[in-house]
């Protein structure tokens, strides 16, 4: 008998491979089908890309690990956004309590940086400016397109309150553009 393709291969993967090698096949899928959304929303929310891609990483083992806890397994996309805009969250909030006990030299301002070409970019400087909330809600709906309601459940937060971080991160950002 002969199957045909990658679908072939992989579907006799799947019926005669142990336990371990289809959990292997099932979790690659997720990753190569899911991550790429994952960084650029990550992107979207930190401006770093080496950031983004360890926070997405971080988030896919994590909710990788609860696969089976689940309570709507399809919905993993929606899980590992969660999972990123939660760690992006701790991220920041760990940088301000590291910045808030810093007592001497800045050892950052003795280095100057290389010149990044996504951290001059207009856009991503306003987007940065705003509340983790708000730059998380306008990441995913005009950048990531997702409705309101996809927003709510990524976020955890009532549709009203999707809709009033969206109104108030694009009159921040409008009102960046026009001091710029």
């Amino acid at each position: 008998m002969k199957l045909a393709g990658v679908a072939g291969r992989l579907e006799l993967v799947q019926t005669v491979a142990p336990l371990a090698v289809r959990n292997e096949v099932l979790l690659d899928r997720l990753y190569r089908t899911h991550a790429p959304a994952a960084l650029r929303f990550a992107v979207m929310l930190t401006g770093e890309r080496e950031l983004s891609e360890d926070l997405v990483q971080e988030a896919f083992v994590r909710v990788a690990a609860k696969l089976d806890t689940l309570r709507e397994p399809d919905a993993f996309g929606a899980y590992l956004t969660r999972a990123v805009a939660n760690l992006a969250k701790s991220h920041f909030r760990h940088q301000k309590v590291v910045a808030r006990h810093e007592r001497t030299i800045d050892l950052a301002s003795l280095v100057v940086p290389a010149v990044d070409v996504a951290s001059n970019d207009t856009l991503l400087v306003a987007l940065r400016r705003l509340p983790m909330r708000q730059r998380a809600a306008i990441v995913l709906r005009y950048y990531n397109d997702a409705s309101h309601d996809d927003i709510a459940r990524i976020l955890g937060v009532p549709l009203g309150t999707v809709k009033s971080l969206l109104s108030r991160g694009l009159a921040k950002l409008r009102e960046g553009f026009r001091d710029a």
